[in-house]
């Protein structure tokens, strides 16, 4: 009844964290995770355990294989559901103070002492288990070492299996159909927040959860941002108008992208379309670099059309994802290096794999930062380059009224 990956996947997970606690030495992992952004920050447990859950959760990972995994769950009428989900024997509640059942497990594992890896939300933004929890585990167990691992376990979900991108595949189709769906409902009296009831609507239609929906709306003549909004005003959409957007669906936690320009009633007039033109130009300089054994470095070289005709970009270039947001991941910063020079060159950054997954997302700005578009896609990297999972075409989007 609910989506689930195999076994044989969920023994490959397994392995690859128990290798990491035997190369940190550690005994055993604590994984937190919490809703977030539509149950989002509980990727490193849903990665493990296939649990997917509204409020936070504890996931106690044993190095040694004779001992049974538990997840903890974080509020008693979510225990049900989560024995059907979950693929770890041990789920049961954590109480209101789940330090206390953390303690009690690990001193059924032996763990009063030794060497335990914490695995928190994200280590960009620095985000773990909440200061009172680890208060009361370092009280109930003072002789237990606790070492942050996040950043180091958030690299195993990297590079994705053929089964994580065929849920990515699902996911794609899912984001594109709401986009087909604003495509032909959207219309000039409609207020943003209207909008929303499109993609959510056709979202949960198709058996996906909605994630992501930003956007604003303004006259082309008029721009007013330079950035999709993260809450949906009630202005009312009118004809001339260019909606900036950039929609997730997710399949049981994997999540596709897509960041498109609508025009309402008209074609783009030349000044947006110059910026289209320029976003288009950068994605696909980025896709042709962006193989295994490119570094963020050429694509941030790629990419340096977009300063050449006089932009900057607000939002990241590119990022890793799959569940959240992963390395790697290259941020504003890297309009500093725009016209690219050889003589001040960026950083090296990391290495690009088989198969990660990674939103390549151009968002060009005029230096007012009143205007501005994004246009991406969920790319999967490949030997012979990067190819979008989404087939929504490249081209501005014309919506007829």
């Amino acid at each position: 009844m609910w989506a689930k990956f195999s076994q044989q996947e969920m023994a490959r997970r397994w392995t690859l964290a128990r290798d990491l606690m035997r190369h940190l030495e550690l005994d055993g992992l604590l994984v937190y995770g919490s809703s977030g952004a539509n149950r989002h920050d509980q990727a490193n447990i849903f990665w493990l355990t296939n649990h997917l859950d509204l409020h936070h959760n504890y996931l106690v990972a044993p190095l040694d294989e004779s001992i049974e995994p538990a997840l903890y769950v974080g509020l008693v009428n979510h225990v049900p559901n989560a024995r059907e989900i979950a693929q770890v024997p041990i789920v049961e509640w954590g109480g209101d103070h789940p330090a206390e059942k953390i303690a009690g497990r690990l001193r059924e594992m032996g763990l009063q002492k030794g060497r335990l890896g914490l695995v928190g939300i994200k280590a960009k933004f620095a985000i773990g288990m909440p200061y009172q929890h680890y208060l009361q585990l370092r009280r109930a167990l003072p002789e237990l070492e606790l070492v942050d691992v996040t950043a180091q376990f958030s690299r195993l979900r990297e590079v994705k299996s053929e089964e994580e991108i065929a849920w990515l595949r699902k996911a794609a189709e899912i984001t594109d159909e709401a986009v087909f769906a604003l495509q032909e409902r959207v219309r000039p009296g409609m207020a943003e927040y209207e909008l929303l009831g499109i993609v959510h609507g056709t979202v949960w239609t198709l058996g996906g959860l909605p994630h992501i929906t930003f956007l604003r709306s303004m006259p082309m003549d008029d721009p007013t941002g330079c950035v999709p909004a993260q809450n949906p005003s009630n202005r009312v959409i009118q004809k001339g108008d260019v909606i900036i957007t950039e929609i997730s669906a997710s399949f049981w936690g994997y999540t596709g992208q897509i960041h498109r320009p609508f025009f309402v009633g008209a074609d783009p007039n030349p000044t947006w379309q110059r910026l289209f033109d320029v976003a288009l130009e950068a994605y696909q300089r980025i896709v042709q670099v962006m193989r295994p054994g490119a570094t963020e470095r050429d694509v941030i070289r790629a990419a340096s059309v977009i300063g050449e005709n006089g932009y900057a970009i607000y939002d990241d270039l590119i990022h890793g994802y799959g569940v959240d947001i992963l390395p790697p991941l290259i941020d504003r910063s890297c309009c500093q290096y725009w016209p690219w020079d050889e003589n001040r060159p960026a950083p090296e950054g990391r290495t690009f794999e088989t198969n990660m997954a990674v939103v390549v997302q151009p968002n060009p700005i005029t230096p007012d930062e009143r205007m501005g578009l994004q246009l991406g896609a969920l790319t999967v990297v490949t030997g012979d380059g990067s190819v979008a999972l989404h087939r929504v075409p490249w081209e501005p989007i014309v919506l007829s009224v």
